[in-house]
């Protein structure tokens, strides 16, 4: 079968090659993969600016249909049925996080696409206890977005929806894309999508989608959210550009109370903010990683309601065409890029 897969823990090294398909393994199934998306850490995977174990065939974000049920220890699941899948194999199941529930944040797992071979292939071999059955109503398109918009949700259960409260959202990337939908659906009162003009073709699709949008180099932010807030500020910012100014303005538009929560990765390791404002207004600041199990149900489940769309962000490539589609996305010509390894 085809793969695309990472050969060398040197930059680039990426290559579609003809690989054995998987065979099944204790609790473990096989999956056609219908869907396989890019993320921003394939990006990184490809110019050797995130941990991976090369030879590895890349993608953790897919969507598929249980092709083999043969491993022993697999129950639940047949032939046929549509899921999504958690990447989180390989958690020893023993440590403290393990302990707690958060298997997402194991030091010892290796996610499908860097640690072990992942979805951007025809086949994938995944934990059969990490997958998800997608609801009927659920299109392909929105499945295929099912890990970031669980990564969304999982920030959600950190940082409730203050219902009926003011939310602000900076960066109209695919996670504040569907951050904003989420927040919506989840019973905020008003929330805006913040970004510049260098995404304005994110932040057209935002306005198309019904979402409302603030050009920050038009817009004064922190004076706009008092504004509408009659003086207070935001109940809750949702950061996920990972950029210092973003930061700086979203603890500056928050009221006293207010909750931040920070899901961009930034490019620097370190980042000035302004600390004394955040300590002055008793802020609660969050920061959230990956995505937990319930985080899966609750996103589809929102999907199966119509209450979250995904789709529209999708463009979708043949697996075939996977440099165009890498190319795409780093040049911000897509929101999201989805390969396709059934198409010619």
């Amino acid at each position: 079968m085809k793969a695309l897969r990472k050969l060398a823990a040197t930059h680039e090294h990426f290559e579609l090659v003809e690989v054995a398909e998987p065979k099944p393994e204790p609790g473990w199934v096989v999956l056609d993969v219908i869907y396989a998306g890019i993320c921003g850490t394939d990006l990184h995977i490809m110019h050797n600016a995130f941990p991976s174990w090369p030879p590895v065939t890349v993608g953790h974000e897919f969507l598929g249909r249980v092709a083999s049920t043969a491993g022993v220890g697999v129950t639940g699941w047949v032939v046929g049925d549509r899921v999504v899948c958690e990447p989180h194999s390989l958690a020893c199941g023993i440590c403290h996080l393990c302990r707690r529930g958060h298997a997402e944040v194991c030091m010892h797992k290796r996610s499908p696409g860097w640690g072990i071979d992942g979805g951007m292939a025809e086949r994938v071999h995944v934990p059969a206890h990490l997958l998800h059955r997608v609801p009927a109503q659920v299109s392909d398109l929105d499945a295929a977005l099912c890990e970031p918009t669980a990564i969304v949700m999982t920030a959600l259960e950190r940082t409730p929806i203050p219902p009926g409260g003011t939310v602000l959202v900076f960066g109209p990337g695919p996670i504040g894309l569907l951050a904003a939908m989420a927040v919506r659906a989840c019973g905020a009162g008003r929330v805006v999508l913040v970004g510049r003009p260098s995404s304005q073709s994110r932040l057209d699709l935002a306005q198309r989608l019904d979402i409302e949008v603030w050009d920050s180099t038009q817009v004064d932010v922190v004076a706009r959210a008092q504004e509408i807030t009659s003086g207070r500020g935001a109940d809750l910012v949702l950061e996920t550009s990972g950029a210092q100014e973003a930061v700086a303005s979203a603890i500056a538009a928050l009221r006293r109370r207010g909750r931040l929560c920070v899901l961009g990765v930034p490019d620097s390791p370190t980042l000035q903010v302004p600390w004394a404002t955040a300590m002055n207004r008793a802020l609660d600041v969050t920061f959230s990683l990956s995505s937990s199990w319930a985080s899966w149900d609750a996103a589809l489940a929102l999907m199966a309601h119509g209450a979250v769309h995904p789709g529209p962000l999708a463009t979708v490539f043949p697996l075939t065409r996977w440099q165009e589609a890498f190319t795409a996305l780093s040049e911000r010509r897509v929101v999201k890029a989805l390969l396709d390894p059934r198409a010619p």
